[in-house]
């Protein structure tokens, strides 16, 4: 099988590999062992046989329970072991305020959207629930030690909390920092069809100019919200490497065994 960085499902968005990155020491990780992507509950069978082909073993579900359990993912039909895992215990990415009041908030304050993201990027490295739940990936992770055999983990649009997860991962693995943001903005190009779909949608539907761009930046990521949680890692933890393992709770082991099963 050709090894793509973007697999290309119709049923499933922003699906991606993280294998083939190079690492500082010279190495790189391995193809078929680590996925990232928005989730899973509209798949359709011919793509769900796509990634079962693919190896993937383990569905990491990031979204909170209100999000799973308005839209489960759709793994049952498969060998996909399904895992939840919520790093927030409702879905901070999106807006679930009262429709009226969101459009009134978007239509009066243009930079809503930005304030709004980052202050979910800090609550992501501050919150010792969200830290838990990456704690609880990198379980899999570590579990997952037989050759293409891969994890899969995603949130709903498989940007934010997976956008994060990806940075702990390959930060983790040795993966530098400027090929890290590069492969975390890869999803503005990846979904940019989708996105664009949204905010003509809610332009259609009375959302001004300075609305659907609030929208579009909650659609998107932007490198200010990845920022802005690498500042808040400097802030408490001094360094990635001080809050992989003061934060999530790694150890030196972790790190060792995880380069030795991930990267080749």
């Amino acid at each position: 099988m050709q090894n793509n960085r973007v697999l290309k499902l119709s049923s499933a968005d922003n699906v991606r590999e993280l294998g083939g990155y190079k690492t500082t020491d010279g190495r790189q990780i391995k193809w078929h062992k680590l996925l990232r992507c928005g989730a899973l509950s509209f798949i359709q069978q011919p793509d769900l046989q796509v990634l079962e082909d693919y190896g993937v073993k383990y569905d990491v579900d990031l979204r909170s329970g209100q999000e799973t359990r308005q839209h489960q993912d759709q793994v049952e039909a498969s060998n996909i072991k399904y895992i939840f895992d919520p790093v927030f215990n409702e879905d901070r990415t999106d807006n679930s305020q009262d429709p009226e009041e969101f459009h009134k908030i978007v239509e009066t304050d243009p930079n809503y959207a930005l304030n709004h993201m980052t202050n979910v990027y800090r609550q992501m490295i501050t919150k010792p629930a969200c830290r838990k739940a990456f704690h609880e990936l990198f379980e899999i992770l570590l579990a997952n030690q037989a050759e293409n055999e891969s994890v899969l983990f995603h949130c709903t649009a498989g940007k934010d909390r997976t956008g994060l997860a990806a940075v702990f991962v390959l930060s983790a693995l040795g993966v530098d920092l400027e090929t890290i943001k590069a492969d975390y903005l890869m999803t503005n190009e990846v979904v940019k069809a989708v996105t664009e779909k949204k905010v003509a949608y809610v332009k259609r539907n009375g959302f001004s100019d300075r609305a659907a761009e609030n929208m579009r930046t909650l659609y998107s990521v932007r490198i200010e919200f990845l920022e802005a949680a690498l500042a808040e890692i400097d802030h408490h933890y001094g360094s990635m490497d001080n809050f992989l393992k003061a934060g999530i709770g790694l150890t030196d082991q972790n790190l060792s065994d995880l380069k030795a099963n991930y990267l080749e």
